[in-house]
């Protein structure tokens, strides 16, 4: 199975099916080629009080906990905060460090992923938050992985090296 999907609705139609059928949660699984995690998961949280399993109440449910505001949404005093120090132009790096270092009492730490998130999120899109970044886009692009083109030609390896190397005899052979 590459990567991860959410659940969808015709998925949890079947897995109603299934449940409504006696099949264990392992077979529910197969059936479906989903992880026996996953339909442990989606039946402990979406299942109602008595025990039966209605696709519509979880679609209902799924969508009710996407909706959780942003952690800088829930606590005023850190979206003023985080806000003020954007327009002085501090970067989300910056404000996120000093967060988690604790020198502003009383408010929560947050990760500069966080930040950024908040600013680039639909919700945000009407503030303009982004202007005030030191590279002032309108959308996030991904970042270059600098690390994953090898630089080094001609390279040898540490198994063909030679005998002077290994007895590091010469100048130059320490590591």
């Amino acid at each position: 199975m590459s990567g991860y999907s959410h659940l969808g609705s015709d998925e949890r139609d079947q897995i109603a099916q299934l449940k409504s059928e006696g099949l264990s949660q392992k077979s529910i699984a197969e059936a479906i080629g989903r992880a026996p995690s996953t339909i442990s998961r989606e039946l402990r949280r979406n299942s109602q009080d008595s025990g039966s399993y209605r696709p519509s109440y979880a679609d209902g449910s799924y969508l009710f906990r996407r909706q959780r505001p942003a952690r800088l949404e829930q606590d005023a005093r850190l979206w003023t905060y985080v806000t003020d120090r954007l327009i002085e132009g501090w970067t989300p790096e910056q404000i996120a460090e000093r967060l988690k270092r604790g020198i502003e009492r009383g408010l929560q730490a947050i990760s500069f992923e966080t930040i950024y998130a908040w600013i680039y999120s639909k919700a945000r899109k009407a503030d303009k938050l982004w202007r005030y970044l030191p590279r002032r886009r309108a959308t996030r692009r991904p970042m270059k992985r600098r690390w994953a083109k090898d630089r080094i030609t001609d390279k040898t390896h540490i198994s063909q090296r030679s005998e002077a190397a290994n007895a590091r005899a010469e100048a130059g052979h320490w590591e």
